[in-house]
């Protein structure tokens, strides 16, 4: 369930008109809902994260396939992996905030998981634990998340809305365990 953390922080920090649905697997992970505040959120920035879900049977391992879209005039376009942000394909995801402190994903990696471990200990004491995932519910309810200011390269393309669909695959069955898409405006600091 310390994983559902991970993924809705990297996923929705930074959210306006906030929107949250599921697009199906078997529902092992079971997103039940997720929110984010305040509405209009800026990097740097404080946010809130709420959210609850739950884990019905134990796994090892999960990969993680997202895919992150801009909205536009003419359309969606694709947010290409970028430093590992964007539409990327993270592998066992166990290891997921180890990778990214210590190669400082596009020079925000190593504040972005240390904001997130910080989140996950609130709820259970266990920052540094993510795995092995093992029955549980879990109410998050407005913890607060840092969140770093952007180098110019992602700056220049971090206003706009969004749209992110999130694919969760145990990683021993190669199963699609959940499936969710959210969607959000986030804006960078003047």
């Amino acid at each position: 369930m310390k994983f559902l953390a991970v993924i809705l922080a990297v996923c929705v920090v930074g959210s306006s008109a906030f929107s949250f649905r599921r697009c199906g697997g078997n529902n092992d992970l079971d997103v039940i809902s997720a929110n984010v505040r305040p509405a209009l959120i800026s990097f740097p920035g404080r946010s809130s994260v709420s959210f609850a879900g739950k884990v019905t049977r134990s796994f090892s391992d999960l990969d993680l396939k997202l895919e992150v879209f801009l909205k536009s005039a003419v359309g969606e376009v694709k947010i290409p992996c970028l430093f590992n942000f964007g539409s990327c394909n993270y592998d066992r995801m166990c290891s997921i905030l180890d990778r990214m402190e210590r190669e400082n994903w596009a020079g925000v990696g190593t504040q972005l998981s240390r904001e997130i471990r910080k989140l996950i200990d609130s709820v259970d004491g266990a920052g540094d634990r993510l795995c092995p995932f093992t029955p549980a519910e879990v109410n998050v309810s407005n913890r607060a998340i840092d969140l770093p200011s952007l180098p110019p390269l992602l700056a220049t393309i971090a206003s706009g809305q969004y749209r992110v669909r999130a694919q969760l695959i145990n990683r021993d069955s190669n199963r699609l365990m959940s499936c969710f898409e959210i969607e959000f405006e986030m804006r960078k600091a003047d």
